[in-house]
């Protein structure tokens, strides 16, 4: 029995395509793309984003579904995420071994003697 296709191998959903065939030309006048808005979206995660951007940012969310989608996706995710980092962090067994310490040390100085 032949294995199917591997996701790189199918066609993009029908309302991507839609909506990549629609926002083209406005990505060209507003000058963002999706891949921009991601950028965008995470750095917004991150701090405020400044007035040039946070305009392009919210001009995007407004007219792409998807990204939307993306965006809320993306902020569950790092919701859960953050939920397990801060249950790790506060863990106090959880400590790095001196060996491994050392050896981390040793790749560093590795790295900064070989690139100078």
């Amino acid at each position: 029995m032949k294995p199917g296709p591997t996701p790189s191998e199918l066609p993009p959903p029908r309302l991507y395509s839609f909506a990549a065939r629609m926002l083209g030309p406005l990505e060209k006048a507003l000058g963002i793309t999706c891949r921009d808005f991601t950028e965008l979206s995470s750095e917004k995660q991150e701090c405020a984003l400044t007035g040039r951007k946070q305009t392009r940012y919210l001009l995007h969310w407004l007219v792409c579904a998807i990204c939307r989608k993306h965006e809320k996706r993306m902020a569950r995710l790092d919701k859960l995420a953050g939920g397990v980092i801060a249950a790790d962090s506060t863990d106090a067994s959880v400590k790095l071994a001196p060996e491994s310490r050392q050896r981390i040390r040793e790749c560093v100085a590795a790295e900064l003697q070989k690139n100078g």
